[in-house]
């Protein structure tokens, strides 16, 4: 057994009524070699086929009917998984074949990095690919007027110890509880950036991510809290844009037709 093969990721995910795309989450959690696996589900009290699907695969359920909303979910699955390195993937999105064995080695390669990024597959719901984006190490201000969070959640995954000093997620959000997360993240140390996909974000109607009004009065309160208002963040937001749309011409072009779009449809 290699070192590798020895660390534990403990992975979360957070449930409710998640039937239609969850067996796919499982299989991609549960199909990664050369580490261990933790897996806790916190599920809100789903009325469909959620917990039978999840019965099949070496999951721990945590039944949370009261907890309050999606991110004391994923606070409270962190609290409870296993692993010295963590992170969570929502029940319609999957982990890259390998992705969790090329993160322990980028840290292990790495051991001054705190947290690990990398390239996003964007999915439809058949799990067609339409297209990908790798993103960039950015700075907080830029990452802040930007408007919206360039780093892909499903690529996220941290050190413990890092996951302690950032602290849980803030669970008053409904949707930007990330773009808030890793704001405070960025305050403490940059991200490592694979250079390979990591995590598949799958674009489907219903998903909580697809509400434009909210998402844009709670980006805008991550901004406000951690000074990203101004003219400095916004022009480095603007150059952050341009950066990411260089290095990534297909993932612009799917967006200027519709084929990539997060509007809901």
């Amino acid at each position: 057994m290699t070192d590798h093969e020895a660390t534990t990721v403990g992975v979360v995910t957070p449930t409710l009524d998640a039937e239609a795309f969850f067996e796919a989450t499982l299989r991609s959690i549960w199909g990664q070699q050369g580490v261990r696996i933790d897996h806790v589900i916190v599920d809100g009290g789903s009325k469909d086929r959620t917990l039978e699907i999840a019965a099949a695969f070496p999951s721990r359920v945590v039944v949370a009917t009261d907890d309050r909303g999606m991110y004391d979910a994923i606070n409270r699955g962190l609290a409870a998984v296993e692993g010295d390195v963590v992170g969570y993937i929502n029940a319609d999105d999957e982990i890259a074949p390998g992705a969790l064995q090329a993160v322990v080695e980028g840290l292990a390669a790495h051991p001054e990095a705190e947290w690990v990024i990398g390239t996003v597959e964007y999915i439809d719901e058949a799990g067609r690919v339409l297209g990908r984006m790798r993103p960039v190490a950015p700075s907080l201000r830029a990452y802040l007027g930007i408007g919206w969070s360039p780093i892909p959640q499903q690529t996220v995954w941290v050190r413990r110890s890092f996951l302690e000093r950032v602290g849980p997620y803030d669970d008053t959000y409904r949707n930007c509880g990330d773009y808030d997360w890793y704001a405070r993240a960025l305050k403490l140390a940059p991200p490592l950036v694979l250079p390979r996909v990591l995590g598949r974000f799958r674009l489907h109607p219903g998903q909580i991510s697809l509400d434009p009004e909210r998402m844009r009065q709670e980006s805008r309160r991550v901004r406000v809290a951690h000074g990203g208002e101004g003219l400095v963040p916004y022009l480095l937001g603007r150059a952050l844009s341009l950066r990411l749309n260089a290095r990534n011409p297909s993932w612009l072009l799917a967006k200027k037709t519709g084929r990539i779009s997060f509007e809901p449809r």
